[in-house]
């Protein structure tokens, strides 16, 4: 029996869990798509929030603002009116209804009254349609055919396996195969340690699959952590909440380079696909592609056309520039600003290697980007140029989610204009739907605009396509604090230091918050170890615990503060917010607006949430300030 349910356009397949528009998937979480489900199918009624808080999350206590989340997320993927809503009425203190008429399809196999002759013609399949229960007519085998069903699924599957070329091994039925994490593969024979073939390799394929709508595949900064892990794939398949994992070995030889791939279930540790491979290194994206097809067709997601061209996109023709280009990924994933500054030179070494390299504009971007968001370099000097290289990688491919992620952040954090920066990330969002880092963005972007309940299912989003990374859930800490969910933000902040107790931003958004509860003590705490985890690189967290200071009433520390920022500015960029955020915590008006100005002409990196920021509330109305804030192109009239 294959059960449907049509509604304004769409169709929801519960047993395929898919959501289609005009045949094209609609992505959703899975939380997202079971609380549909219980909505569509008591279409007309009202469904109580308890019913549904126990429909969706049977085994777990959650509060009513998960729900709200997914309603917010589901009236967005439907295209609901934010002011009528033609799919999901809220019913105040109530729960909620799904109001669009509904059509219930049922396809059931009837066997026939009479049996059918040897002779007589066999009727092709006729769908009857109708909002209740409707029937299909099925073919059935006359009784003894048993043996001739047998003979012909054996020889179609030994022609399909002949056409497509497999020389896999499948040890299992897949089953529904939702979420994906693709491990970095162990690189034999590295020789310098460093493992810039496996990333690689594994973060082209991650880039292929990622295309899919209907897949979820974990991003290149979920799975980087397990380079050198010793964890099984299956425990680490359960730490990032996945139903299946690739792994594999990488080894260059010369001009060859040999793959050895698995892709294992999470439930059961079954083994549903393992091959090797064995290719010229000048055939590196041949292979990234059979190896990306292979995956998508053994976890039966239907590929289109176009969707096989778009995961077939070759970047370059040079295998010295892919080389040169994944060497700069390498070191650009470890985020330090040495070694985005080595990164970079592979970046531009690969554009020497071919001219028109895309991704590897795309890389000296969010070199420049990354550079001027650590105030490693004035942001005058920073963006500029990322925002020309990511322009020259969209002129070449339009289609490259990250460069548009970066063009949003340009916009959001340097140019200061809040909907240019979402119009970009939406973009990116639209290339790839589960775009972690894009939904996180997007989330800052939509808050620095007041529209805090959109930010909420933006950051929810981020955590639902990669639960374990440390930014998305430092940002939406953040996030959920400049909305007003305090409690939330304190505990997403706390189980990210538990799960990483090293990660710097972590500690400086807590210690913010604390501040902002007049826990200076505890805010001062956090900042130094924000100071100590990033090795004194970004002068944000020592100003930072400048104000603490400040607000704690010891002066003097504040201070030393300052003089330490002043020594520094003497060989070093140290923004010009930096200092007026101090100068703010001990009330010297003066110096404080002088330092705001100069903030403004050095466009510093802190100032898009100037309006929210919890050290300025009893600086909120002073004139000086509201006229800053007014230039800024975030906020909605008042």
């Amino acid at each position: 029996m294959n059960e449907s349910y049509e509604f304004g356009g769409f169709v929801l397949n519960p047993e395929e869990r898919l959501l289609l528009r005009d045949g094209k998937p609609i992505p959703l979480t899975p939380k997202a798509f079971e609380l549909l489900l219980v909505l569509v199918q008591h279409s007309g009624h009202l469904v109580e929030k308890d019913k549904l808080l126990s429909a969706v999350w049977a085994d777990v206590a959650v509060e009513e603002g998960n729900l709200a989340v997914l309603i917010s997320h589901l009236r967005k993927a439907l295209g609901d009116d934010r002011e009528s809503h033609i799919f999901i009425e809220t019913v105040p203190h109530h729960g909620y209804r799904f109001v669009a008429p509904v059509t219930q399809r049922i396809e059931t196999p009837v066997i026939p009254s009479e049996p059918i002759s040897q002779d007589q013609p066999l009727e092709p399949a006729e769908a009857v349609s109708g909002s209740r229960p409707g029937r299909v007519r099925q073919m059935w085998l006359r009784p003894g055919s048993s043996f001739a069903l047998i003979v012909f699924v054996v020889c179609a599957t030994a022609l399909v396996w002949h056409v497509t070329g497999y020389r896999s091994t499948v040890a299992a039925s897949v089953g529904p195969i939702h979420s994906l994490a693709i491990l970095p593969f162990q690189e034999i024979g590295g020789g310098n340690g460093a493992n810039y073939l496996g990333e690689g390799t594994a973060d082209a394929i991650i880039t292929r699959l990622s295309r899919f709508n209907t897949l979820i595949v974990r991003p290149t900064s979920a799975i980087e952590r397990y380079q050198k892990s010793t964890l099984t794939p299956v425990q680490i398949g359960k730490q990032q909440s996945v139903d299946a994992v690739l792994e594999g070995l990488i080894q260059r030889q010369g001009d060859r380079v040999r793959l050895t791939v698995q892709l294992v279930r999470v439930r059961d540790s079954a083994t549903l696909w393992a091959n090797s491979f064995d290719e010229k290194y000048t055939n590196i994206f041949s292979l990234e592609d059979e190896i990306s097809e292979r995956v998508a067709r053994s976890l039966q997601v239907h590929l289109s056309s176009a969707e096989v061209r778009r995961m077939s996109r070759q970047p370059t023709e040079s295998p010295a520039a892919y080389d040169a280009y994944l060497k700069g990924r390498y070191f650009w994933n470890e985020r330090t600003t040495n070694a985005v500054y080595r990164g970079l030179k592979y970046f531009r070494q690969a554009i020497q290697l071919d001219p028109h390299y895309a991704d590897a504009y795309e890389g000296v971007a969010d070199s420049y980007a990354i550079l001027g968001l650590f105030a490693s370099i004035p942001p005058n000097q920073a963006f500029p140029i990322a925002r020309q290289a990511a322009l020259k990688a969209l002129s070449m491919d339009d289609s490259l989610a990250d460069a548009h992620a970066t063009l949003g952040l340009i916009d959001f954090y340097y140019n200061w204009d809040g909907a240019a920066a979402e119009d970009e990330f939406q973009r990116a969002l639209t290339i790839d739907p589960h775009y972690a880092m894009g939904h996180s963005w997007s989330g800052l972007a939509l808050v620095a605009m007041g529209h805090l309940q959109d930010a909420v299912t933006e950051s929810q989003c981020a955590i639902n396509d990669d639960p374990l990374s440390m930014s998305v859930n430092t940002n939406s800490g953040w996030t959920m604090f400049l909305a007003g969910h305090t409690d939330e933000a304190l505990r997403i902040l706390r189980k990210a230091i538990r799960f990483n107790p090293d990660f710097a931003r972590a500690h400086f958004r807590l210690g913010i918050i604390y501040e902002a509860q007049g826990h200076f003590h505890q805010a001062i705490e956090q900042f130094k170890k924000a100071i100590q985890f990033s090795s004194n690189d970004n002068p944000y967290y020592e100003a930072r615990l400048g104000v603490a200071y400040a607000e704690a009433g010891d002066t003097p520390e504040a201070r030393q503060v300052l003089q330490v920022l002043r020594a520094r500015a003497r060989t070093e960029y140290i923004p010009a917010f930096t200092f007026f955020l101090i100068y703010a915590g001990l009330h010297d008006r003066q110096a404080a607006c002088n330092w705001l100005q100069k903030a403004l002409v050095d466009h510093s990196t802190g100032m898009p949430f100037l309006k929210e920021d919890p050290s300025l509330a009893g600086f909120r109305s002073d004139h000086r300030l509201v006229a800053v804030v007014q230039h800024l192109n975030f906020y909605s009239p008042g």
